[in-house]
């Protein structure tokens, strides 16, 4: 994908402060951190979206999340990590090659993670939760 910068990156082709590779996957400094450290792993396949990455790049992928977040804590740069993926355009993901965002995260660091959710969250309704917890197992339904 010619046009896509993280296909890019983790082909060498463009600079990038690089923190691990994988077989499957590769490690970069973002160029718009949260915090110090934040990091974006992602699957050296070009793959747009979560469903998208290939399945023998699974597994490096959620291990290099690991190591990273490992290392993060390691270095002295995190007390703790966020995680978050945006897969699709509803999800408001911003570069269409999946990236997984690994955010080091101190006690009283000011950063708020929870803001968002917070002012769209609403109460769940047990039997529509009951509902869909269903369909996501693929009991038939009535």
């Amino acid at each position: 994908m010619p046009e896509c910068v993280f296909c890019e990156i983790v082909a060498h082709r463009l600079p990038a402060a690089l923190v691990a590779e994988s077989v499957g996957a590769a490690a970069f400094l973002t160029i718009e951190p949260v915090s110090e450290g934040h990091t974006l792993v992602v699957p050296r396949s070009h793959a747009s979206m979560l469903e998208d990455v290939p399945e023998l790049e699974r597994p490096d992928l959620w291990e290099l999340v690991h190591r990273v977040s490992e290392r993060l804590r390691a270095v002295g740069l995190a007390d703790g990590v966020n995680l978050l993926v945006a897969s699709g355009r509803a999800a408001e993901q911003g570069v269409f090659h999946l990236h997984v965002h690994v955010v080091p995260r101190r006690a009283n660091d000011g950063v708020d993670m929870n803001s968002w959710m917070d002012a769209k969250a609403h109460p769940a309704v047990e039997e529509r939760q009951r509902a869909i917890a269903a369909r996501l197992r693929g009991d038939s339904q009535p």
